[in-house]
């Protein structure tokens, strides 16, 4: 019997995805495990895995067209088996923009200072060979504005990912794409006693559409802040002999690549371990207590932001998280993230180390409960044993959601958090 293939959720803020190329054509046979489709969802471009064994009957939503989470896009069954036209259930596809009714004839843009090489027929901005070339969604807008042919660009994101900056260095312009809508100011006029002069004129404005990426940020930030009640806790942290247990470990094959963040996962989870009421959330007005401690890493990309999954991290041992964390992050900054990279979180760490934050607060993730905000660490006089020291500190602030965590728990937590790097010898254990 025929089975559907439904667009699956890739991701925990994945509504839809768009089909970018199917990897099996109609007549194919299939065998579980095999890729059947390239989708483009918020967040990255994912792979959809086929769990069946038959042949590929139909393909119902053709590559370049999107369709929503739990829509049918094939349908997989023996060799020769009918198929209808398509499923009642599943509504019709949305036309690619090529296909769709052409609009007003734009005028021809501007000549580049360095001429862009003559793109192939087709949409521009989209590659006319069966190779993919790896661009972020935001660089492929870009180039479909700036009329860049993206074959002749070289990609210098991870694995050589085309990005934003690479496409306009293409058109040889660094400026803002010519469909971009301008807004002037209002001209201002300088009075005198004798007449009126026009005052110089304010530089006109620009306004740039979201990227997909950061239309969903956009979403589900304004969507926790306006659901959630935010309520912040902050602590100090002592991180001298944390310092010092990562300098020693460092040098051991097994922790190749260790870093504080990779200590400070490791704490949280020992934390949440030990306070599980904020490994929490609200869902369908009650407190959801999730079975595991699945912690999201916040991760910077060119065109947004994207949070790799470890799951079960209070079981994990620290060479583990070590090496799961440096995986799934290279994986998510190389565009090439798993599924299941991307979904089950159940609370997340937001680092500004790096950047040299002193203290900072997060917003909570929409699906969960928590997510705990780290700062730089800075060289502080501290007291110690009665003494005025040196010493190397942290500031950490954890966001909950008040309707289901308050002071009590979030204190406990961050208490148990700071235990942990402070005594680095329970992050081994």
């Amino acid at each position: 019997m025929a089975t559907d293939i439904k667009m699956p959720q890739l991701s925990d803020t994945m509504s839809a995805g768009k089909i970018l190329t199917w990897k099996k054509k109609e007549g194919d046979t299939v065998t579980r495990g095999d890729i059947l489709a390239e989708v483009e969802t918020d967040k990255a471009n994912l792979e959809i895995e086929s769990f069946f064994n038959g042949t590929l009957l139909k393909v119902l939503i053709p590559a370049g067209s999107e369709a929503k989470v739990g829509e049918v896009i094939a349908v997989i069954g023996a060799a020769g088996e009918s198929v209808a036209a398509g499923p009642a259930s599943a509504p019709a596809a949305k036309a690619p923009a090529a296909q769709q009714a052409p609009a007003a004839a734009a005028p021809p843009p501007a000549p580049a200072a360095h001429p862009t090489p003559a793109a192939p027929a087709g949409p521009l901005g989209v590659v006319a060979s069966s190779e993919r070339i790896k661009v972020s969604p935001l660089a492929k807008k870009v180039a479909e504005d700036l009329q860049v042919n993206l074959s002749s660009v070289r990609g210098s994101g991870p694995n050589g990912r085309i990005v934003r900056r690479d496409v306009e260095a293409a058109a040889g312009s660094g400026s803002a794409a010519p469909k971009l809508q301008t807004y002037a100011q209002p001209q201002a006029y300088a009075t005198s006693p004798a007449n009126q002069v026009p005052a110089a004129q304010p530089a006109a404005g620009t306004l740039t559409p979201l990227s997909r990426m950061r239309e969903t940020i956009a979403r589900r930030m304004q969507e926790s802040v306006t659901t959630a009640p935010h309520f912040y806790c902050t602590t100090s942290v002592n991180m001298g002999e944390a310092l010092r247990l990562r300098e020693y470990l460092k040098e051991k094959p097994e922790f190749k690549g260790i870093s504080v963040n990779h200590l400070i996962i490791k704490a949280v989870a020992y934390g949440l371990r030990h306070e599980p009421r904020v490994n929490a959330a609200m869902k369908d007005d009650h407190v959801y207590q999730p079975g595991q401690i699945n912690i999201g890493i916040i991760t910077a990309l060119d065109d947004g932001l994207i949070i790799p999954v470890l799951k079960e991290v209070d079981t994990m041992a620290l060479r583990d998280v070590v090496f799961e964390a440096r995986a799934a992050i290279d994986r998510a900054r190389a565009g090439r993230p798993s599924s299941s990279d991307l979904s089950g979180g159940t609370f997340s760490i937001s680092n500004m180390g790096m950047f040299d934050v002193e203290n900072f607060t997060a917003i909570i993730n929409p699906g969960q409960g928590g997510i705990l905000a780290v700062s730089a660490v800075k060289e502080t006089p501290i007291v110690h044993k009665g003494q005025i020291v040196v010493g190397s500190v942290m500031k950490a602030t954890v966001s909950v959601d008040h309707r289901i965590i308050d002071g009590v728990m979030a204190s406990t937590f961050l208490k148990h958090f700071k235990d942990a790097l402070e005594l680095p010898a329970l992050l081994m254990a």
